[in-house]
């Protein structure tokens, strides 16, 4: 009778778990938590950068396919149409306004169509109607990551390759017609930058010519007057300046086409959000240089190294920069950038890329030779990029 009485006892007291056990049970799921919780997010970043990676994909084939239907010639940075407001009896355009981006004119191949045929042409991104097109969603103009893009109206988180520019080049806030010789912000263009890359002293058609390889995508200006003494009308050269994407002679595979930038999208003149703005300040990114004197081709490079102003054009350095105010490559990837090529392929790139390198990449034809400049010191072509060099 006793035995029995202590079974029942002792089968009553263990119907609950002591404290010891429930804290083991605890530190049991606090660390498993602990190690599955960076595999999930692992996960989930690498589904994201996948996504990215799918974007940045569709915009470049739209871009070579606009490319193949316009004789190889990529889209215009941006597109300024210039207007005779003076309406004085030589009927020239002094003056140009600010109309649209590459992404408007990559929309047709991107199944856009609808979107693109309620654009009105003949007036800016920010006037009339253009203002609700240019506010439109678009998943694949969107990194996954950019909070300030992805699900906003009017995001943008992809940069075209506007090459090498003067810092003073459209990196000021601009609305409304101007004249280009008196505000020179407007557009980034390969006849607006004052570069004497040879040594010289004076700005010189090879001198020009040598800049317009020094950038896949450029800005179209429909000026009649010149933005620079000795340089021509940009109405006459600057239409269909952009590369052409089967005559890249450093290598289409060799030259960056699009890269991310988390602080594109975004007019730092009215503080909205618009893919539409065709201001390398919103759609592009570029590597600025104060145009001096000292200033050769042979310590670009170098200039670009030891760039201490306000816009570091490295990639990843202004991640957290304005909106609008930041063109270089950023991303909120973790150590990289997501960067497409001129052959169509997509890439990663690290942001500890070595600068000599990033800048090959930038530049889709510094390796030319050219015997207008190579007879001066300050001139030596780009060395080829190699394989494995990046």
């Amino acid at each position: 009778m006793q035995t029995r009485r202590s079974l029942i006892l002792s089968n009553t007291s263990r119907r609950g778990f002591t404290l010891i056990e429930l804290l083991v049970v605890i530190s049991i799921i606090a660390t498993l938590m602990a190690l599955i919780l960076p595999a999930i997010q692992s996960a989930r970043e690498a589904g994201r950068r996948t996504q990215c990676l799918n974007n940045l994909k569709n915009i470049t084939l739209a871009a070579i396919s606009f490319a193949e239907a316009h004789r190889g010639v990529l889209p215009a940075s941006g597109t300024y149409p210039g207007l005779d407001l003076n309406r004085d009896s030589d009927g020239l355009k002094e003056t140009i306004y600010p109309s649209h981006s590459w992404a408007l004119d990559l929309l047709p191949y991107m199944d856009q169509t609808a979107v693109y045929e309620r654009w009105t042409h003949g007036t800016g991104f920010n006037v009339g109607g253009n203002v609700a097109v240019g506010e439109y969603n678009f998943e694949v103009l969107t990194c996954p990551n950019d909070d300030s893009s992805v699900g906003k109206d009017g995001g943008l988180s992809y940069a075209a390759n506007c090459g090498v520019g003067d810092t003073n080049i459209d990196m000021t806030a601009a609305a409304g017609p101007a004249a280009p010789a008196a505000s020179a912000d407007f557009g980034h263009s390969f006849v607006a930058e004052p570069f004497v890359f040879d040594g010289g002293t004076a700005l010189s058609s090879a001198n020009t010519a040598l800049t317009k390889e020094l950038g896949v995508f450029w800005a179209s200006i429909d000026c009649d007057i010149p933005l620079a003494s000795g340089l021509p009308r940009p109405s006459n050269v600057t239409d269909k300046a952009s590369s052409n994407i089967g005559r890249i002679y450093d290598g289409a595979g060799n030259t960056i086409m699009f890269t991310e930038n988390v602080n594109g999208g975004s007019n730092a003149v009215t503080s909205s959000r618009t893919w539409a703005d065709p201001s390398i300040r919103s759609c592009g990114f570029v590597l600025p240089i104060t145009a001096v004197s000292t200033t050769t081709f042979n310590s670009l490079q170098n200039a670009i190294a030891n760039f201490a102003g306000p816009l570091n054009p490295l990639i990843n350095k202004q991640k957290n920069g304005p909106d609008g105010a930041s063109p270089s490559p950023n991303s909120r990837h973790i150590g990289i950038v997501v960067a497409s090529f001129c052959d169509g392929t997509v890439k990663t790139l690290s942001e500890n890329i070595d600068t000599g390198v990033y800048v090959r990449l930038i530049t889709p034809g510094a390796a030319r030779p050219r015997p207008a400049l190579t007879t001066s010191a300050g001139f030596v072509p780009e060395a080829p990029l190699a394989g494995n060099d990046f």
